[in-house]
């Protein structure tokens, strides 16, 4: 065949793992992956709705990929098409444009002609889909050091501002003994770190028959069958029951970093956005995290220029988030998503006030990430191989989720664990030294 292929994905970590599968899809199919800046046959962008920037971004690569190659295919696939794909059609941005459950059947999809007057629509209605759509990945696209494995799909939380039950459908959950295969299928092709993730993580198992429950699948996998390090992706604050706080610090496997999303500090913004918890209690669960893991990352969503958010709610989000143990910030300026019901409320911040409250944010987060930096400086931790950032030079994450730029072999093994003592800060970020070899 040798049709070459062009893949660029937006948003989330389940994105990845889906355009991971789609690689895969595709190369068994015969096609080859070429980098999206250059000449293809086929352009595929694995499209994002969270906000408007993403929507944004998804247009542009869409309109990059017809100046590239003004005859080729141009795919638009998931949340983005799912949402948006009257515009994309409208605009003549796609020759194709395939929602969330379409683009499983991407192969079947590229056999139909469809031209950029003409697009081929594929979307149905996220909310009718009653199982996870099974796709086994061996191998993470883009030269992943770190594999992710996706458990779930879908939510079922409504929050006000939120698109994401509208384009992804109910919660589902991938079945714990096909959970257990894909954690194998990755151990054996070597990867040493994997991410645990999903749209709403905390929901797994609730939807199975009999339902289960997130901490009994991380009991249940047997030791000989994890890699060296698990990570968990974002938990929502009402997904730490009891029981996983109280197992967490058995699975000796389980990377210290947890991502907490609060979105405000403030309890009226809080019930408007229709998130069912108290600055209280997220206070006390990122308490008692740092208490059983003192050197953990915690990190936390936050949300500015929400509708009917003042200065003193502004004031309450930015005192609340200065008082916790927290290691960073992502600070997410409000945009109204179509279908949402703060789409339609007035009061929303803008202009030169959101991005005032959007930079002290994001110099509160700057703050807290240099400190907890410096609490490492001297020691010794175990690294993540990555990337070759220069010769001679790379990248890697510790377990506690810390960015260290490393001297090293230019033959070192991407994706292998080894021991690297952090010398000092820099403006690229924490610098180390190599002190062990690769295992």
């Amino acid at each position: 065949m040798n049709l070459t292929v062009a893949l660029e994905t937006l948003g989330c970590k389940v994105n990845q793992y889906e355009s991971s599968y789609f690689l895969q899809l595709l190369e068994d199919a015969g096609y080859r992956m070429v980098s999206f800046r250059d000449h293809a046959d086929i352009y595929i962008v694995h499209s994002c709705a969270v906000t408007s920037k993403a929507g944004f971004q998804t247009r542009q690569l869409l309109r990059r990929a017809q100046r590239l190659h003004p005859e080729a295919k141009i795919i638009v696939a998931g949340c983005g098409a799912q949402l948006d794909h009257e515009r994309f059609a409208d605009e003549g941005l796609a020759t194709h444009i395939l929602g969330n459950a379409e683009k499983f059947d991407l192969l079947h999809w590229l056999q139909v002609a469809g031209s950029l007057s003409q697009p081929v629509k594929a979307i149905s209605n996220p909310r009718r889909y009653t199982h996870f759509a099974r796709s086994p990945v061996s191998r993470m696209h883009a030269g992943r050091a770190r594999a992710v494995l996706k458990l779930q799909d879908g939510c079922d939380a409504f929050c006000s501002y939120c698109v994401v039950p509208f384009t992804r459908g109910k919660s589902r959950s991938l079945p714990p003994d096909q959970v257990r295969i894909q954690m194998e299928r990755f151990l054996r092709h070597g990867y040493r770190e994997v991410v645990l993730t999903g749209i709403h993580l905390g929901q797994w198992g609730r939807d199975l028959d009999p339902p289960r429950e997130l901490a009994a699948l991380l009991d249940s996998f047997p030791a000989d069958s994890l890699p060296p390090r698990v990570r968990l992706s974002s938990l929502e604050p009402m997904e730490w029951t009891r029981e996983l706080l109280r197992r967490l610090p058995s699975w000796d496997w389980i990377c210290p970093h947890f991502h907490v999303p609060l979105q405000s500090g403030d309890n009226e913004i809080l019930e408007r956005m229709h998130r069912p918890y108290t600055t209280r209690r997220y206070a006390e669960l990122i308490r008692e995290l740092h208490s059983i893991f003192p050197e953990a990352a915690l990190g936390a969503d936050i949300m500015v220029g929400f509708p009917g958010e003042t200065e003193h709610h502004f004031h309450n989000t930015f005192q609340l988030i200065r008082e916790l143990p927290l290691a960073y910030l992502h600070v997410f300026p409000y945009s109204p998503r179509p279908g949402t019901l703060a789409a339609q409320w007035s009061g929303r911040v803008t202009g030169k006030e959101l991005k005032r409250r959007a930079h002290l944010l994001l110099e509160l987060s700057a703050e807290k990430r240099r400190a907890f930096r410096q609490r490492f400086l001297g020691r010794e931790l175990e690294v993540l191989v990555e990337n070759r950032v220069l010769p001679g030079r790379w990248q890697g994450t510790s377990r506690n989720y810390l960015q260290i730029i490393f001297t090293a072999p230019d033959d070192l093994p991407q994706g292998s664990l080894m021991t690297v003592r952090l010398l000092r800060e820099s403006e690229e970020g924490l610098i180390g030294e190599l002190t062990s070899i690769p295992h």
